[in-house]
């Protein structure tokens, strides 16, 4: 073949030329010139949406039972749920009232652990059944991770079950079914007052925190009355056995936070006759006269009562530095001198402490109380104070306006109790004498 009738080939630029024909371009356009020229030929791509190549599948959604669950919850059909809560709700409550017969049955007396339970029980399923009146949401609990197709599955295979016993218990049970709140202040009653049950300072506190919770406090002063006079059964015995400790001694007092917790939930509650009754079984009890004697004056009583052989040891020792003075004269003079000071400075000290006001508000006592008994009492003075303050007017200027039988009442009642209600020689501008004073 002649090398002339060969197709003539286009002479390929050099790269030099091509680098300055780019360069001459203007700066706008030499990027896409350079783009165009350097890049490879590419599939036409998909839409931005697509996000890949793969041609598109109709679309078909997959939940699982949770979120079919949110979403029938977020539709209105909540009821479902709070049906679920009731039953679960009623179910512990069949558990609880089990535990409690199981202790009415039992042949020996249970240990304070069995009791404890029972109200704790009690107490939850109070709790609950509060929240679901309220529409509180349940708990949440911690969601449990499975696979896309195990999610399907299960979710396409419970899903007409679930849906049936959700559609039955909705229809059975509904708030009218939750336990009422005196149905379960009945059954706590009861327990403390069976004969084989010991209430101690624990079952004591569950209880009072019990009825406020159900707001049924009415109850309470009863409790107080069997923390100090029911018989006290011997833990584990069988047949069971009673020991019968005197109602007026230091330990039958009621704790002095029970007592405040007590008073609390009669002011909560807005009923005057039932703050006035906890302050009877608490703060006016021998009992609680005996134990502020044993633990406020216990101690001072008993340096009170070595304080005069100590006095006569140093008496005796100081004999020896006598000098020209009978040692035995020096002794009994200084023997005197020391008891002087001690029974002067404690007589004073004893005064300045019981006749110390600063923490009375509007309840006082009364002239001519003796101060022995109002150191005594110091906590019953307190607790009136108390309730006065939370019945009465709390503007500082209102004080002494109040109106009503009621009011009148309290009055009189504290005025029985050797004190007296807004004093007017201590209230706000009736002292003249402190007039005097700011002039």
């Amino acid at each position: 073949m002649k090398p002339g009738s060969l197709p003539m080939r286009v002479r390929t630029r050099p790269v030099c030329q091509l680098c300055d024909y780019i360069l001459q371009q203007p700066t706008y356009r030499r990027a896409f010139v350079s783009a165009s020229t350097l890049q490879a030929p590419s599939i036409p791509r998909q839409p931005a949406r697509a996000h890949g190549v793969t041609p598109r599948v109709p679309s078909r959604s997959f939940t699982t039972t949770a979120r079919k669950s949110r979403e029938s919850d977020s539709r209105g059909d909540g009821g479902l749920q709070t049906s679920e809560r009731v039953a679960a709700l009623r179910e512990e409550l069949v558990v609880v009232e089990g535990r409690i017969r199981a202790i009415y049955d039992s042949p020996k007396v249970e240990t304070e652990a069995v009791v404890l339970e029972a109200l704790d029980g009690l107490e939850h399923i109070a709790q609950q059944a509060i929240a679901i009146r309220a529409r509180q949401p349940p708990p949440t609990k911690v969601p449990i991770r499975q696979s896309a197709a195990g999610a399907i599955l299960s979710g396409l295979g419970n899903e007409e079950s679930v849906s049936s016993q959700r559609r039955t218990r909705s229809k059975q049970l509904g708030l009218d079914a939750l336990p009422s709140p005196s149905y379960l202040s009945n059954l706590a009653e009861d327990l403390i007052k069976h004969e084989k049950v010991f209430v101690s300072p624990n079952v004591l506190a569950v209880y009072i925190h019990l009825q406020r919770l159900l707001a049924r406090p009415k109850t309470i002063p009863e409790a107080l009355y069997l923390y100090a006079n029911k018989a006290v059964p011997v833990e584990g015995s069988s047949p069971p056995k009673f020991s019968h400790p005197s109602p007026k001694a230091a330990k039958q007092a009621v704790p002095a936070e029970l007592a405040d917790q007590a008073l609390t939930a009669a002011i909560d509650a807005k009923d005057l006759s039932l703050a006035l009754d906890v302050v009877d079984q608490t703060y006016r009890t021998p009992a609680w006269r005996r134990h502020r004697m044993v633990t406020k004056m216990g101690l001072p009583a008993l340096l009170a009562g070595i304080s005069p052989l100590a006095m006569y040891m140093i008496a005796q020792e100081l004999s020896v530095y006598s000098g020209y003075i009978d040692p035995w004269t020096f002794k009994m003079y200084a023997f005197a001198g020391l008891s002087t000071y001690v029974l002067c400075t404690g007589t004073l000290g004893f005064v300045a402490l019981s006749t110390y006001n600063d923490s009375h508000d509007r309840v006082v006592w009364r002239p001519g109380v003796p101060l022995l008994d109002r150191y005594f009492r110091e906590d019953e003075r307190a607790a009136l104070d108390r309730i006065a303050c939370a019945w009465g007017f709390k503007e500082l200027w209102k004080r002494g306006d109040e109106e009503g039988e009621e009011w009148e009442g309290l009055r009189q009642w504290i005025l029985l109790r050797g004190m007296v209600l807004d004093k007017p020689d201590l209230m706000p501008g009736m002292n003249s004498t402190l007039h005097e004073r700011e002039r």
